[in-house]
């Protein structure tokens, strides 16, 4: 059965509709998680990181300090590209991996995907469909302001930083917008995910 990539922007919430999709019967896979798997420490990724940014980035317990390599990547985007060169490989090869595992257990399980960088990293090629969760960019900020944890620069930052959503949207097997009501995002993941069973 397929393997469904879930992506979007800062705060467009496909994190919202990847979770919906899992309520459905997916079986999720959180690339987010992965980022954290893989640079914990004693792990391939944060051995990689810190040869390449320095005990900077490094935590005084050995963990690494996300705030700082943010700090330094969302606000130099050869070191951004560095990063993503570092960690997007490993991700990937885990991503692959633990599809194959749940296929294994179970051949008819339907695999999402959540990725922020779905298409950035190339993971999108290892697909079957791709879904891109867009809304619109006012709603966008007020969201990523109401999360916290960010500054306006940081928001703006991050999300220059991102593939514009137009370019993601091109590349869509199916576009779901989170603009209005949560009701009305679940009624459009529910008519995507009937086609998807469909489909095959």
């Amino acid at each position: 059965m397929p393997l469904i990539g879930v992506t979007g922007g800062l705060a467009t919430g496909k994190s919202l509709v990847s979770s919906m999709l899992a309520d459905l019967g997916g079986r999720l896979i959180d690339c987010d998680i992965l980022a954290r798997e893989v640079t914990a420490p004693g792990c391939e990724g944060l051995t990689k990181v810190k040869a390449e940014f320095g005990e900077t980035v490094i935590r005084d317990d050995g963990a690494l300090n996300r705030e700082e390599l943010a700090s330094l990547v969302f606000s130099d985007p050869a070191k951004l590209k560095t990063l993503e060169g570092i960690l997007h490989p490993i991700i990937k090869q885990l991503v692959m991996s633990r599809s194959k595992e749940i296929i294994s257990k179970d051949k008819d399980a339907i695999v999402v995907v959540d990725a922020p960088l779905l298409f950035e990293s190339g993971l999108s090629r290892g697909m079957d469909r791709n879904i891109v969760v867009v809304c619109e960019l006012k709603e966008q900020k007020r969201r990523a302001r109401r999360r916290g944890g960010l500054s306006e620069d940081q928001i703006e930052s991050r999300i220059a930083a991102q593939l514009p959503m137009s370019k993601k949207s091109e590349m869509a097997d199916y576009i779901i917008d989170n603009s209005g009501e949560e009701d009305e995002t679940l009624a459009q993941v529910g008519e995507v995910w009937r086609k998807i069973r469909v489909a095959g």
